[in-house]
């Protein structure tokens, strides 16, 4: 009796032909990163599920071109995100691709959704669309919907959320009192391959060390 055969592989899902993209934790970063010039992760709780916001941000960078910019943005630092952008395609003479990336939660049973993150990504999607960088996927669209329409139940809906209750349950709510207080200016986790620099992000801003 011979074998049967593999089923054929089937190609991860792309959103490459918009100009913003969204999806969500690591592995819909490796989808939707490539090729991208700028790169959003959007973690707005630290400290919930197995992964940190800083190991989320390696892990994105991980998978997002040399080339590209790594920021960490809250809903907070929206219009900051669109600032970068527009000057990232000011510096290309074109335009600038962007991946967004709702950071969630990894859990020992996998990968959990966290609606503060997709709230926030939508936000940034929304920012984004507000300076001319519309071109956005689907899941995007949605997103920035959702931002749009519950915007004023936004703080309800991060106290409320799975991961401030794992953080409250667990003794950790200095990570709710800081989410309420985001800065306003995106974090460079990664500046792009040339750029004179290597940039990571300290606790409280931007670092530079000469490349």
């Amino acid at each position: 009796m011979t074998a049967p055969s593999a089923a054929p592989q089937q190609q991860a899902p792309q959103q490459q032909k918009y100009q913003v993209r969204l999806d969500q934790g690591v592995a819909g970063a490796a989808r939707v990163a490539p090729g991208a010039h700028v790169v959003v992760v959007v973690d707005v709780l630290d400290g919930h599920g197995l992964l940190s916001t800083a190991d989320v941000l390696d892990a994105v960078a991980a998978v997002s071109d040399d080339a590209a910019l790594v920021l960490h943005a809250t809903d907070a630092s929206a219009a900051d995100v669109a600032r970068r952008v527009l000057e990232r395609q000011a510096e290309r003479g074109d335009r600038a691709v962007v991946a967004v990336v709702a950071a969630g939660a990894l859990d020992d049973d996998g990968f959990r959704s966290a609606v503060e993150d997709v709230l926030a990504a939508g936000a940034v999607v929304d920012a984004l669309a507000a300076a001319g960088v519309d071109f956005s996927s689907p899941e995007a669209a949605v997103a920035c919907a959702a931002a749009v329409s519950l915007r004023g139940a936004r703080s309800h809906l991060l106290t409320a959320s799975s991961s401030a209750v794992e953080l409250s349950s667990t003794g950790r709510e200095e990570a709710l009192v800081a989410a309420r207080s985001q800065p306003a200016v995106a974090i460079v986790h990664r500046a792009p391959a040339g750029a004179g620099s290597v940039v990571r992000a300290g606790a409280h801003g931007e670092q530079s060390s000469g490349a």
